[in-house]
Formats: C-alpha cells, structure tokens, sequence
C-alpha cells in the first residue's frame, strides 16, 4: 500500500516536471499538424501565363486568392474545377478593354473572349444592309481593338424644275401688219429630278442624278402674227408668183366672195379629202374637185395661196358664197368674214 502511494506520488511530481510537459507539448502540436495536414489541399492558380502552386484549407476560390493576396477585378472570369484528390486549379482571366464606335457613340467595354460578332449580339447591335464595320464579325476580339460601325443609307431626293413654254409665231395676211393674236396659250411643264445620297452616319458624301421625270409637258403659245402678203396655205405647186400674181394659169375669177371654214380634227371632205389647211370648198359644177388653185386679194395684203378644191358647201351650190377657205381655228376663220378675192385656177 505504501509503495503503490510512493508510485503515485511520483508519477505527479512527473506531471508537473518540465519534462512532461515539453512531451505534451509536442503531442499536441503533432496533433495539430497532422489535422492541418489533413485540411490542406494543394491547387495551381493560372493567371494569364503564369502558374503558380499554393497550398491552402480554404475551400472557396475567393478566400485562396485573397489568402495569397491575388486580386480580381469585376469583369475578370475566375473558373475553379474544386478539389479531387486534394488538388485542385483556379483559372483566372483577365478582362481587356475594347472599343465600339457606333451611331455617334463611343463605348469602352470590358471582356474576356469571344468575337465581334459576339459582342454586337450582346449589346443588341444590328447591321443595316449597307453598314460597314472595320473588323469581320468572325474576329476574336483582342485587347484595345477599336470596333467601328458606319450607318450608310441610299436616300432619295428630288428637285423641281418648271419647264418654260415656247412660242411659236405663225405669219398670216389674215391681221395687218404688227398686230398679234394669241391663239393658243402656253402653259409651263414640270420636270423633276430624282438624285440619290450616300449618306455615312447621316452625312452626305455622294450624290448622282438617278432619274430625269418631265411630270408635265409644257403647252407652246402659238401667236398669229400678221404680215401682209404672207400666204396662209402651207402647199406649194411651185408656180413663179410675181407681183402676187402666178406667172401661168388658165383662168381666173375674180372679185369671188370668199369665207372661212373650220372642223373637228380628221373631218373629211366631199371629196373624199382629209380637212385641212389648203383645201378648200367650191361649187364642183364651177370648180371640179381635185382643182389646183392660188388665192389672193386684188391688193395682194391677203393671200391664202395654193389650194385644191376638195370640199363643198349649201351655200356654195346656192351661190351665196363662191369659195370658202379652211383654217385649222375657229377664230382664223372669224377673222376671214366674208373677204373679196381673186381665184386662179392653175390646173
């Protein structure tokens, strides 16, 4: 019993000795080291081309790159596979700055990867039919590119233009001389012209005349100009007419009764005939249809010239009237009245 009390007692003093509690100490740092050890994974952290290896018992990739003071910015892309087998690998990559110049705006945008096309997509960017931009859409993109799209559009524009009218003077024996009579007015016409622009972020930089449209044609203003001794008729049989007589003919009837006629444009005659200036309308039993004629005044002022006997009339076959003279107007046939003529018949 007294040894057993011995034994004890010693055993205590041994507790208390430097001795012991050194050896404790060691056990319990033993301890701790290998619960550390077994906490501790080993992980390779790339950034861009480095590659680094670390040790860590943090399990989240936020907590082991602030552990060995890596710092990430916002747009960078961190990826962690996780550990397996006490290893594991923290991917970081870093964004870069890109520019994009577009509808008079310049951005700077933050990415990791991906290409120009990419990128319109994810900023809701569309190319127009005729937009142009300075890289393919293929284009991985790389740090500080500058992306620039350019709006082009094809734009129509038309102009005016009014059109003058002319005038023609038509000389006739029908006025006296230095008056005039408008017997058609003229009316100006329309022309537009239709240019295309090539607009670049709405400023022109081309433009080409496309289309030349006459809208509306312009009316020429037709005068009657009078000058004496100017033949009405445009035919000529080619007679010499000296002193406003023709030099050859076969008879002649004169101080006739003359009037004037007109009709609708494509009227016919009694002869068959189309209506027109310089056939005229007779008695056929005193002038045959298909007679060659000249016409004047005795003072040669008036002058309808060459015609053809080709129409004829109530108050020709009566006998009121002896030649009735066509004019292409009703007005020219106003002015006619009742005139006195001399008619040569030439064949």
């Amino acid at each position: 019993m007294r040894r057993l009390l011995q034994n004890a007692l010693q055993f205590w003093d041994f507790l208390k000795s430097r001795t012991f509690a050194v050896g404790l100490l060691f056990a319990s740092m033993a301890c701790f080291v290998f619960m550390i050890s077994q906490r501790t994974n080993a992980v390779y952290i790339r950034d861009g081309e480095d590659v680094a290896l670390r040790f860590t018992i943090n399990e989240e990739p936020e907590d082991i790159l602030s552990e060995y003071g890596i710092m990430t910015m916002a747009y960078d892309s961190v990826d962690f596979s996780g550990f397996s087998g006490g290893v594991g690998e923290i991917s970081i990559t870093r964004a870069f700055p890109v520019l994009l110049t577009v509808d008079d705006t310049t951005n700077k945008l933050m990415r990791t990867d991906g290409s120009v096309g990419a990128l319109l997509t994810e900023c809701g960017i569309t190319l127009g039919e005729y937009d142009t931009i300075n890289f393919p859409l293929s284009h991985p993109l790389e740090e500080n590119d500058h992306i620039v799209i350019q709006r082009v559009e094809y734009v129509t524009r038309t102009e005016e233009e009014i059109i003058p009218f002319e005038t023609e003077y038509q000389q006739t024996s029908l006025l006296r001389s230095g008056r005039q009579h408008v017997l058609t007015s003229g009316k100006e016409g329309l022309k537009e012209y239709v240019y295309v622009q090539r607009t670049v972020d709405g400023v022109v930089y081309e433009e080409q005349l496309e289309e030349e449209i006459v809208v509306k044609k312009p009316q020429t203003q037709e005068v009657l100009q009078g000058a004496a001794g100017v033949p009405v008729s445009p035919l000529d049989f080619g007679y010499t007419i000296r002193n406003g007589v023709p030099t050859q003919y076969k008879d002649v009837i004169k101080n006739a009764k003359a009037t004037g006629y007109t009709a609708r444009s494509g009227a016919g005659t009694a002869s068959g005939k189309r209506a027109g200036v310089g056939y005229v309308a007779v008695n056929p039993k005193e002038i045959p249809y298909g007679t060659k004629l000249y016409i004047t005044s005795s003072d040669h002022k008036f002058v309808y010239g060459y015609a053809v006997a080709a129409d004829t009339g109530t108050g020709l076959m009566d006998g009121i009237v002896d030649i009735d003279l066509f004019y292409s107007t009703y007005y020219e046939s106003c002015l006619n009245g009742l005139r006195t003529v001399n008619i040569y018949i030439l064949e």
